[in-house]
């Protein structure tokens, strides 16, 4: 599947952008709701983000050590960028 570390490195920023970029479009979506909506889809973006890189992960089984956790690391990472970071100042309120 991905045989060098640097395919793992680019496969694993590709699919934790993409990862990241649906989370923070749904959490956009729900940010102004109810507080019981938000954190219900705040866990269950956690657990499909879970499953996700357990998934890769499983995919990933026969490659080399390094190749899995370049893969990991840049998935985490590129996730937390693209969800964390652009929600922190909250909504935009006018008062």
């Amino acid at each position: 599947m991905i045989h060098t570390l640097t395919g793992g490195l680019v496969c694993g920023a590709a699919l934790g952008a993409l990862s990241g970029w649906a989370s923070r479009l749904a959490l956009k979506k729900v940010l102004r709701s109810a507080d019981s909506v938000f954190y219900s889809v705040f866990v269950a973006g956690f657990f499909c983000r879970l499953a996700l890189l357990a998934a890769a992960v499983c995919l990933l089984r026969h490659e080399k050590y390094t190749i899995i956790i370049a893969f990991a690391v840049t998935f985490v990472l590129l996730q937390m960028f693209f969800e964390a970071f652009p929600l922190k100042h909250g909504p935009e309120t006018n008062t």
